[in-house]
């Protein structure tokens, strides 16, 4: 995949909220991904071109813009984000005086990309997501206030330590609980089990609440080796056998309910953990948490707690990527499940 080259980052003047008189502008850098935010009528739109057509341009942030990549989301895969990653790391590194970063991603992938992010980047100032479900060439297109009130969510002192945000239709989201829930709705992301921790509204930053359950897995890199196999009825084992034949590092199995799992999906998992294959029982519920039974933790098995099968795989992916033994990984898991 080509990765488009860094332009220079012009800054530029946008409005959300007047600071205070006298207030230096909160420095803003927006870091451009493509999806549907940035596809326009002519060509797909660079940070930059967001960036100017965003309305009320006024005196509020001093942002600056660069292009990492310019790609569907669903195009994205481990290393990319990881790279991401350590772009936002290197920014935040170069301008100590940086406020907080913004970026803009496809919605297909974007709850991995951002979670993924979470993990590996330490606490500190917000990097914040912003996306679309409606492109710029429509005139009802939401793309412009979602990256206008992630702008606001950057800038913003208050978000200082919350952990990697996500940005839509007026509502911030953390990294660790917030899902794709609808193909095309403008309300297609949310938060089921914990809601919202905060909104914009009325150009005002809003905050509800902190994130509670979050880790820091430091890493060098990333493990793409790790699949996600959704049990059916009747189906799963030819899945699990073939990805640890396949040479994967993890398998996340979105089991039934609580964790049940059929006679052949217990032999394909016993199978892919004798080679050597960590796996974790997600559920595939969309709620609720996997509680093994005292026979599957002793096979080797590990529990995603509520965490969704999504969430699950790109933990796995960090913490095998950072090194993490199955020991280290069941305590990740219970951390981010709010049982230790």
């Amino acid at each position: 995949m080509n990765r488009i080259v860094r332009a220079g980052a012009a800054s530029l003047i946008l409005a959300f909220a007047s600071p205070a008189a006298g207030q230096p502008l909160p420095e803003v850098h927006l870091i451009g991904t493509g999806g549907t935010i940035s596809g326009g009528a002519g060509g797909p739109l660079n940070a930059g071109d967001l960036s100017a057509a965003l309305p009320g341009i006024d005196s509020v942030a001093s942002v600056t813009s660069e292009d990492f990549v310019r790609v569907g989301s669903s195009r994205m895969h481990p290393e990319l984000q990881f790279e991401l990653a350590q772009r936002v790391a290197a920014v935040f590194a170069e301008r100590p005086q940086l406020a907080g970063v913004v970026v803009t991603h496809g919605t297909d992938s974007l709850e991995e990309t951002a979670f993924l992010l979470d993990l590996v980047l330490p606490s500190g100032r917000p990097v914040v997501f912003a996306a679309a479900q409606r492109p710029p060439r429509y005139e009802d297109s939401d793309g412009p206030r979602n990256l206008l009130d992630a702008i606001r969510v950057a800038g913003s002192g208050r978000t200082r330590d919350l952990g990697v945000l996500v940005v839509l239709n007026g509502q911030i989201h953390a990294a660790r609980e917030v899902k794709k829930t609808h193909s095309i709705a403008l309300h297609a992301f949310a938060s089921p089990d914990t809601g919202p921790i905060g909104a914009v509204d009325d150009g005002e930053v809003l905050l509800f609440t902190t994130p509670a359950r979050r880790i820091h897995l430091p890493a060098a890199g990333v493990e793409p080796g790790v699949e996600l196999v959704r049990l059916t009825a009747g189906g799963g084992a030819v899945a699990i056998h073939a990805a640890a034949a396949a040479g994967a590092r993890g398998v996340v199995v979105e089991a039934f309910g609580r964790g049940n799992a059929p006679p052949p999906v217990a032999e394909a998992v016993d199978a892919a953990i004798g080679a050597g294959v960590l796996v974790v029982f997600a559920t595939r519920t969309g709620a609720g948490r996997v509680v093994l039974s005292d026979a599957q933790r002793e096979r080797g098995i590990l529990s995603a707690g509520d965490l969704d099968g999504l969430k699950a795989r790109m933990l796995l992916i960090a913490a095998l990527g950072a090194g993490r033994n199955a020991e280290e990984i069941a305590a990740a898991f219970r951390t981010l499940a709010g049982a230790q």
